[in-house]
């Protein structure tokens, strides 16, 4: 590829050491642009790193067996009503009308349709197990977009599901499937760990997660101080791990419930006969901003306001206020804190947004509302963002050797069971001609998250640099200086790119009439990991430079040993066989 003839969208603007994250860091190197809140447009150079996730990813699929097919984006709503998903994603789950006025869903994930498939296609127990992935886009409604494509309304997936005839089965492909999991992010060169999680709305009772560690992740995992070793995590997310002791098929009539004394949280859960996971408190806040001095905040009552979060949220915030204040600034007696008829701003947790038929204070002296639902009994605040902490009362410790990290999950993988079989009536018959549910597994990879991550781990002050070099938009540049002004440097330019070119290496030669310090600038920042500069003074000794972008080792090479000094080198990555089968 000819730059001349490519598109790089790199921006010129200087690196700042503070503002570094993956975000900063494809825009910067022109990978991505925004189109809306959530919504990215994948440019040239972010696509072909896409396309080489997604041929790893593919190699070790077909590996095992699995058989890509293309599921569609869009879905009937009925296949979701007949799951009961369709109240379990709530307001995540994207929907739209044709001209005839049919309800349809844009896929956030693809349990419903494989599941519908496999029930008209699949016979017989001979045809199991089977297994079945894809690479497709999906959609959810994030009530709040960040840091990049970590979290957004669009986002690209490899998703696979199996089928077995009976849980052993089951396992075993779930077993290979996380020991390939395991080769994909060693081959992609990248520090993770594997969490035990639990399955949530997807159904199921066994399932784990792939987590890279990043400052910027918005997710916090238990670890060893060496990395070795994990106990949980919690969740982060718009969604609960679990629902407690309610019912989870229909809303329950909000009532009343007066007390003669104020309980604490524990003493309320255990009275009502319920986990206090099921409870929302209220926690006010002053700040110094004379137009809006108070805030309100609404967290999960077994999770503990992380201060600092709300200060990094609003810098004006200057402490909790308690409940003696509260009575006196608000002129009311209260016991029971709750957000109704609160005439202040109110900011939820992500922890509150999934739950139902929870327990509220109803700023009442003594009085709860219990079996509370948002839009029903109360509209959902308008701002969610993270501003707890992992509840360490909620993990059993081995020993006080761990630390709370952050991190980004980038795949999750489930045993689902029969959930869905049953529910959408799947079933086959087996040996002895016995009609049974059809055991199924889900696992999942987040391509386009997978990719901020990578980035996350693996920048300097220059830009990216690639975890696996043959993740790189192009593996070799060749930057000529005055490729113009010597015709020698521009002959032996094209003749190196030609030849490579013919070895099938992906490489760019930059041919613009750019100073050394914008092309230099430009290949440093998408990290394409071989560089050979030739200028005047070196080619006429018949030398060029090379340089490797990850450490910054440079040295001199001969004309005539830099193609086979450059492929040897290719063929010592460990992924060389995925992308090179024939050399």
């Amino acid at each position: 590829m000819l730059t001349t003839k490519y598109l790089f969208f790199t921006s010129k603007n200087k690196i700042y050491d503070k503002n570094i994250n993956s975000y900063s860091l494809m825009l910067k190197s022109g990978m991505i642009r925004q189109l809306s809140s959530g919504i990215y447009t994948w440019l040239p150079t972010g696509l072909r790193i896409i396309n080489n996730f997604k041929k790893i990813i593919r190699y070790f699929m077909e590996d095992i067996g699995a058989i890509e097919l293309l599921l569609p984006i869009l879905h009937p709503i009925s296949i979701w009503k007949q799951s009961g998903r369709v109240n379990d994603y709530g307001k995540e789950l994207l929907k739209i009308l044709d001209r005839k006025k049919n309800n349809f869903v844009l896929g956030p994930t693809h349990e419903e349709v494989i599941t519908y498939l496999i029930n008209n296609e699949i016979k017989s127990y001979k045809s199991l197990p089977i297994h079945l992935y894809q690479i497709q886009t999906k959609f959810r409604d994030e009530i709040r977009s960040r840091l990049g494509v970590i979290r957004t309304k669009e986002f690209l997936m490899k998703d696979s599901y199996s089928f077995h005839i009976n849980k052993n089965s089951l396992q075993e492909t779930y077993d290979i499937v996380l020991k390939t999991y395991k080769k994909i992010f060693d081959f992609i060169n990248i520090n993770y760990l594997i969490v035990k999680a639990e399955n949530n709305i997807i159904g199921g009772d066994i399932s784990h997660e792939f987590h890279i560690l990043s400052k910027n992740g918005e997710d916090s995992i238990n670890v060893s101080k060496e990395n070795k070793y994990f106990l949980d995590k919690k969740l982060k997310k718009n969604f609960i791990k679990k629902k407690y002791n309610i019912n989870k098929k229909k809303h329950l009539k909000k009532k009343i419930l007066i007390l003669k004394n104020c309980l604490t949280n524990e003493e309320l859960a255990k009275y009502c006969n319920l986990s206090i996971k099921n409870i929302i408190k209220t926690i006010i806040i002053k700040k110094s901003d004379k137009k809006n001095p108070f805030i309100a905040l609404l967290i999960r009552a077994d999770l503990k306001l992380n201060f600092h979060k709300i200060k990094k949220i609003d810098n004006k915030v200057i402490k909790i206020l308690s409940k003696i204040e509260i009575e006196k600034i608000f002129k009311i007696n209260i016991n029971s804190i709750g957000p109704f008829n609160l005439k202040i701003p109110i900011i939820g947790d992500y922890s509150i947004v999934r739950m139902y038929n929870f327990i509220i204070g109803a700023n009442i002296k003594n009085k709860y509302f219990i079996n509370t639902n948002w839009d029903i009994n109360l509209s959902i605040p308008k701002f969610i963002y993270n501003i707890s902490y992992l509840n360490n009362k909620n993990l059993i410790l081995e020993n006080k050797n761990f630390q709370i990290k952050r991190s980004i999950e980038v795949a999750h993988i489930f045993q689902i069971g029969t959930k869905y079989s049953k529910l959408m009536n799947t079933y086959i018959y087996d040996k002895e001609k016995i009609k049974q549910p059809i055991y199924m597994g889900c696992y999942g990879i987040g391509i386009s998250r997978l990719i901020a991550a990578v980035i996350e781990q693996n920048y300097d002050s220059r830009g990216i640099y690639w975890s696996n070099s043959l993740l790189a938009p192009f593996l070799v540049a060749i930057i000529p200086i005055n490729m113009y002004k010597y015709s020698i440097v521009e002959k032996y330019s094209f003749l190196i790119y030609k030849k490579l070119k013919l070895l099938g290496v992906k490489v760019i030669l930059d041919n613009r009439n750019e100073t050394p310090g914008v092309m230099f600038t430009d290949m440093d920042l998408i990290g394409i990991p071989h560089i050979i500069t030739i200028n005047n003074n070196n080619i006429i000794n018949n030398n060029v430079e090379y340089k490797y972008r990850k450490t910054g080792f440079k040295e001199i090479i001969s004309i005539h040993l830099i193609i086979d000094f450059i492929f040897n080198k290719i063929k010592l990555n460990k992924c060389f066989n995925i992308f090179y089968p024939k050399k």
